[in-house]
């Protein structure tokens, strides 16, 4: 699918065409837009254009919302495919399309290459040569664009421990013929240990909230000792999305940010408690503040370099 402005349940989003998808997952989506098409003029025919588009609104009848629900009803949520491609970035992207937590939101990636952190996106700015750390790699917009700027000469290290999203992450990884890149199926962390991580894609309990009983056991280790296994001992870039670890991610990364001379991070922190505690950590690694944006629900981005002697 070709990412445009419009948002997803728009009219204009029906007519963004597909791309890279298979044939047989091109038809099942064809088909579903045309039932969806022919349910709206249902409801123009009997209400009115005005009272049915009304109506639909009100009830939240879209296409998104509509494929989403197709989709699962139809049980083909863990295997339709289809490619995504963001003109911006020139990066393509698998996902499924479902809402279940464990997998991929069709959402998630439209929103992450149109509009969603796009200031942040401008403060990432690895050059040529460039070692770069992505920990929490997700579906790998990051690292794409990471080795894509760093080159050959460059080197990537994604890091993903939810293993239907690592899966995908090489999938994306494969799709661009990227060839600088090592993913690790791990968690992050202050020790090495064995961790919970939930549904929500959190290792910290108090995230878990209603997800306490939706978890995988997965490997964790330290930044520092992950680095070690692939023969990296100094980096440029850190990139830390870990839905509340990030504290713990950077405990674990004594070493790599001690001896790293030219380096910065990218930090979302997922809690207002955490903040001042990271910003402590980093400062007394020689860090300073960049640049800082918190959000309405009062998580931030941090850009920290380390200043120089």
């Amino acid at each position: 699918m070709t990412i445009s402005k419009y948002p997803v349940g728009s009219g204009a989003w029906l007519l963004r065409t597909l791309s890279g998808a298979q044939l047989h997952d091109k038809c099942i989506l064809f088909t579903l837009k045309a039932i969806y098409l022919g349910i709206r003029a249902v409801l123009r025919l009997f209400l009115g254009r005005v009272r049915g588009d009304k109506f639909c609104l009100k009830h939240a009848i879209n296409y998104g919302n509509f494929l989403y629900r197709a989709v699962e009803f139809l049980r083909l949520d863990n295997s339709l495919l289809v490619v995504f491609t963001s003109p911006k970035y020139g990066h393509k992207f698998y996902s499924r399309i479902t809402r279940k937590v464990n997998n991929f939101l069709i959402h998630d990636v439209y929103t992450s290459m149109v509009d969603h952190e796009e200031d942040i996106v401008e403060q990432f700015s690895p050059k040529r040569g460039d070692i770069v750390v992505d920990v929490g790699a997700a579906f790998g917009f990051y690292t794409i664009m990471a080795s894509k700027r760093v080159g050959l000469q460059g080197k990537v290290v994604a890091i993903e421990p939810q293993p239907n999203i690592l899966e995908m992450l090489n999938r994306n990884i494969k799709l661009n013929e990227l060839t600088n890149i090592i993913t690790l199926s791990y968690a992050v962390y202050s020790e090495r240990s064995k961790v919970r991580l939930y549904s929500n894609y959190s290792i910290i309990q108090q995230r878990a909230k209603q997800s306490l009983q939706n978890y995988i056991e997965v490997s964790a280790e330290t930044l520092d000792n992950l680095l070690r296994q692939v023969g990296i001992d100094e980096v440029n870039w850190i990139k830390v999305d870990v839905e509340g670890a990030e504290l713990e991610v950077l405990k674990g990364a004594a070493g790599i940010l001690s001896r790293s001379s030219e380096i910065s991070l990218l930090v979302e922190v997922h809690s207002p408690d955490l903040l001042k505690s990271i910003l402590e950590l980093c400062e007394s690694y020689g860090f300073g503040v960049e640049f800082e944006k918190t959000y309405q629900n009062e998580n931030s981005h941090l850009l920290l370099k380390k200043k120089k002697n």
